[in-house]
């Protein structure tokens, strides 16, 4: 097993954590208006709904302000908000399924947005020039077949392609061994072309 090399939270970061311990607002403030736009570009597409990825997005901020204490700094600080947001996502999807709501997503069906039917690409500070070059079409039939991936392809693929975090980040989040996270990932690519491509 390959073991994953640590990605440490900047000097910045320690800081902006340590006010944050200390109730101070303003840091609370600077954390979530720095990584709000990460958060909630992980939940749109681990969820693919609007609504959900806002109400999860919420949540990830109410549970760091509850848990920042239990930083520990082993990884940085949107390491560490991502993984609260994988876990939500995957605690929100498996309540889904426990009531039979669990949104199946069609290459077809439009994402829905605040306000109906949106265009699937979401902002997001760092796009990868492959997520650039697609098209409309293209991105469109990317958010539907992600949601029919399984929570870990998901996950590992939104992660490493959409959110271009490395692979050490992602064994960090995810909790899993660096030779997993790339055999998950070259799986779960796989199994996505095969959706997108109407294979499946």
């Amino acid at each position: 097993m390959e073991p994953a090399r640590v990605s440490n939270p900047t000097e910045e970061e320690r800081h902006l954590v340590q006010r944050c311990r200390q109730a101070d607002a303003a840091a609370f403030d600077q954390l979530v208006l720095t990584h709000q736009q990460q958060v909630f570009a992980v939940a749109l597409r681990m969820l693919g709904h609007w609504d959900e990825a806002k109400d999860v997005a919420q949540d990830v901020f109410v549970l760091a302000y509850r848990r920042i204490g239990t930083f520990r700094g082993e990884a940085k600080l949107s390491t560490w908000l991502v993984a609260i947001t994988m876990n939500l996502c995957r605690n929100r999807r498996r309540w889904w399924a426990r009531r039979n709501r669990l949104i199946v997503a069609s290459l077809d069906d439009p994402v829905e947005g605040e306000e109906g039917p949106m265009d699937p690409e979401v902002a997001d500070p760092s796009p990868t020039p492959a997520a650039q070059a697609m098209g409309h079409e293209q991105q469109h039939q990317l958010m539907a077949a992600l949601q029919l991936l399984d929570d870990e392809s998901r996950s590992v693929v939104v992660l490493r392609d959409i959110q271009g975090l490395s692979y050490e980040e992602i064994a960090q989040a995810l909790r899993w061994n660096l030779g997993t996270v790339k055999s998950r990932l070259s799986r779960a690519r796989l199994r996505l072309k095969a959706l997108v491509d109407g294979r499946v």
